[in-house]
């Protein structure tokens, strides 16, 4: 029989999610990739184009995009879900984001922010805990929002 997942596991997991967050925020582009499991077995679903699913060449290459056009990226991870098995862990959370895109040809800047529900599967390797799939759906605008009563 497995031995019980430990606290210290959990919090090891945790920090490779919120970590690869942080990189994108402090624009550690290059750190990306290693966030990711061996580029056979690592696949993404993401809620920004292409919708298709992403290898880990294509998903490092989006993921560089996105945050390297952001400035002042902010998140937040809420409801932090953590569970594991044996050598995998899932994590489930809401992400928050804020930021400026910046379109670099034209010098000019656009807020975006937007709110996505998120799993991340990870594996355990001689590395460390690294991703192995990433699903990110866009959470949708109504969810959470008291309904219209039609009088304005």
């Amino acid at each position: 029989m497995d031995a019980p997942p430990t606290a210290s596991e959990k919090r090891d997991v945790e920090g490779v999610v919120r970590g690869f967050f942080e990189a994108g925020k402090n624009k550690d582009l290059a750190a990306l990739a290693d966030f990711h499991a061996a580029r056979e077995s690592f696949t993404k679903f993401d809620e920004n184009p292409p919708y298709a699913r992403q290898n880990s060449d294509e998903a490092f290459v989006y993921e560089q995009a996105a945050f390297s056009n952001i400035s002042d990226y902010r998140y937040d991870l809420e409801d932090l879900r953590i569970d594991l098995f044996g050598g995998s862990a899932v994590a489930t959370f809401y992400l928050t984001y804020g930021g400026m895109f910046v379109n670099d040809y034209s010098f000019e800047g656009s807020p975006i922010s937007g709110k996505a529900r998120v799993t991340m599967v990870l594996v355990k390797t001689g590395r460390g805990w690294r991703i192995a799939h990433e699903h990110f759906s866009r959470y949708p605008d109504w969810v959470g929002r008291p309904k219209s009563t039609g009088q304005g």
